[in-house]
């Protein structure tokens, strides 16, 4: 019974409904409660899958580890374990390790990334991905996928990014290739004083609907606690996002939930942050 809730969920998935196969790739707790409107916020370890550039600025060490639900699914998780070091004037770099699916297909990925300022207003960042999918008596396949970014602080608290994911458009297979996603996004986030953030994105993948989100944030307890909310919409399916985050003696505990589909119960992603 489970093996046959799991096929008709990844036949639904596949169909465009929620996630298919590395389509879940973006993950963090602060860019999920923002309902994904990251890509002009992009700070911290969380760069290293919504837009690279933000690495530029990391400091010292930053480590963090998601755990997802999917849709409410039994079975169907994401575990990704995220590591971002500061390198001094070549910007700062990043290892992220992630494995998505169930007991019926499983995508792994491992990104390694890099961003490094450009000038005092402009950074840069890329990533190499290394995709692999093994499917239940189809055995596995791999293959490379290559990201850039872009982030510019354009005036006082203002900033925009810009992300190409897959920009190489890589596929998987011989017989039966299946093509990686592959997109861009554009986002602007505004900070008008500590703790308080709104950012909003439009991001196009191939072969779907345009994509808008739009997310705010807002520190309480001298931004020991934050508070996160999110709404995005593609074509008629309209989701919301919401979460929270604790941080203090630089360990961070954060969770987020993404809901509002008709057919499927909401997502839960939690998260484990340590920078020193």
């Amino acid at each position: 019974m489970k093996k046959i809730v799991l096929l008709m969920t990844a036949a639904l998935l596949a169909g465009g409904a929620a996630q298919a196969a590395f389509e879940d790739w973006q993950v963090g707790i602060r860019a999920a409660g923002m309902s994904g409107a990251y890509v002009g916020v992009a700070e911290g370890v969380e760069a290293v899958r919504w837009n690279p550039a933000g690495l530029a600025s990391v400091t010292g060490w930053q480590s963090a580890v998601y755990a997802k639900r999917l849709w409410g699914i039994s079975g169907l998780t994401n575990q990704t374990l995220s590591l971002a070091a500061g390198l001094g004037r070549w910007g700062g770099g990043a290892l992220s390790v992630q494995q998505v699916g169930c007991e019926l297909e499983t995508d792994q990925a491992v990104t390694l990334s890099h961003g490094f300022d450009l000038n005092r207003q402009l950074s840069f960042g890329y990533n190499l991905n290394f995709y692999r999918l093994w499917q239940q008596g189809m055995g596995s396949a791999i293959t490379l996928g290559a990201d850039i970014g872009l982030l510019a602080r354009i005036y006082r608290s203002w900033r925009m990014g810009c992300f190409g994911h897959n920009l190489n458009h890589p596929s998987l297979g011989l017989d039966q290739a299946y093509d990686l996603p592959s997109g861009v996004g554009i986002g602007l986030s505004h900070s008008p004083f500590s703790g308080v953030l709104a950012s909003v994105e439009a991001t196009k993948d191939a072969g779907r609907a345009t994509r808008y989100r739009i997310g705010s944030e807002f520190g309480l307890m001298a931004d020991r606690l934050t508070l996160r909310s999110g709404i995005q919409t593609e074509g008629q399916l309209t989701l919301y996002s919401a979460g929270l985050e604790v941080r203090a003696r630089g360990i961070s505990v954060g969770y987020a939930f993404e809901g509002g589909h008709q057919a499927l119960s909401g997502t839960h992603q939690f998260g484990l942050g340590y920078g020193w």
